[in-house]
């Protein structure tokens, strides 16, 4: 063999097992209490409690980061060896990236002031005023593929905190969340709960969130993760956790 193939195959060997043991970093967005940074600057929460539990039973490492969601989709479609803690699989997304296994669910509805006097019973309707999202979130992709525009009645922000002051300050009539995180945001950002209403319910808005990767993740990587989070599953510990963070289990509560 040429001595130059040799070092071309040793090289790609030698990248390959690089990428196979460098150190995972699992993302996410500052959404309490799935992920969130607690009050000593570090990565907290009930999916940062079950990936350490996954990473547990592998011998892989990892680090934890949470940021604005537009910036961790950056970071997810950029660095092969990234992990998204939660996100939803839309018809949109499947093909890229790699989905390592549900760990969660959403519930998705419309929203606004118990006040507002806006005439709203389907989506649609809600095009005669603005509704909010968080630029990056599916939900933002969502509203444009329904006809939703920036320069007329969506208005999308980076973090959950700047959409609730909007809504309250009725800068904009309504606002697309998933209603599980709703009264932790709200208290979060200093708001009284009781001041809002469910308005509409999405029903074929995706609900399943996931652990999901870089296309370029390692294939044996990736497997590992799958398999050790299905084990977290299987042995009981995932419900346990759930538990810890008073989070209804996917197997009982009322899911999309």
């Amino acid at each position: 063999m040429h001595p130059r193939v040799v070092i071309i195959a040793f090289m790609l060997m030698f990248c390959t097992a690089v990428n196979a043991t460098s150190t995972l970093n699992f993302i996410a967005e500052d959404l309490h209490p799935y992920h969130f940074k607690n009050e000593n600057g570090q990565a907290d929460g009930a999916l940062v409690d079950l990936a350490k539990a996954v990473l547990k039973n592998t011998t892989l490492s990892a680090s934890f980061e949470i940021m604005p969601m537009a910036r961790a989709f950056h970071e997810l479609e950029s660095n092969p060896n990234t992990i998204l803690l939660s996100l939803l699989k839309t018809p949109t997304r499947t093909n890229n990236f790699i989905w390592l296994g549900d760990v969660y669910f959403t519930d998705a509805y419309v929203v606004s002031l118990k006040s507002s006097k806006a005439e709203a019973t389907h989506l649609n309707h809600t095009k005669f005023y603005k509704i909010g999202t968080i630029r990056g979130y599916s939900s933002a992709k969502y509203l444009q593929q329904m006809g939703f525009t920036e320069d007329k009645n969506l208005v999308l922000v980076s973090y959950y905190q700047q959409l609730w002051q909007m809504l309250y300050k009725k800068r904009i009539d309504f606002v697309l969340m998933n209603t599980l995180t709703l009264n932790n945001e709200l208290k979060m950002s200093g708001l009284d709960p009781s001041l809002i209403t469910k308005r509409i319910h999405l029903e074929d808005f995706p609900s399943t969130l996931y652990f999901a990767a870089n296309k370029m993740l390692d294939a044996q990587t990736a497997n590992t993760l799958s398999d050790a989070l299905e084990a977290i599953k299987q042995s009981g510990e995932y419900n346990a956790i759930l538990n810890k963070w008073q989070l209804p289990l996917p197997n009982t509560a009322n899911k999309l």
